[in-house]
């Protein structure tokens, strides 16, 4: 990993849309809940743990969205290795003829 993948904030879906929200926040100062949604970024994680100052209203930066797309795949030897067919033995004894 790049130091750049390293320094990201990753913020779900569903977290983005609480961030933008906009009823009346407790406290009534009609600036909706943008001011009671903090974010919280913890550095350094793999050495020594780093909390950095909390980030009040978060929605209001850039963030660039991210799809994630489902996909499968094959692998090269599936398609240049010869079928096999294998069958199974089944270990039962047929009552009244194998006795």
């Amino acid at each position: 990993m790049d130091s750049d993948s390293l320094r990201q904030t990753i913020l779900e879906n569903s977290r983005r849309r609480v961030a933008e929200d906009r009823p009346v926040c407790r406290g009534g100062n009609g600036t909706g809940r943008r001011d009671c949604y903090w974010l919280y970024v913890v550095t350094s994680c793999k050495s020594e743990p780093n909390l950095q100052e909390p980030i009040k209203n978060p929605a209001r930066f850039p963030w660039h969205e991210v799809k994630k797309v489902d996909h499968y795949y094959l692998s090269v030897d599936a398609l240049t290795q010869p079928m096999q067919v294998k069958e199974l033995t089944a270990a039962y004894k047929r009552p009244g003829i194998d006795g």
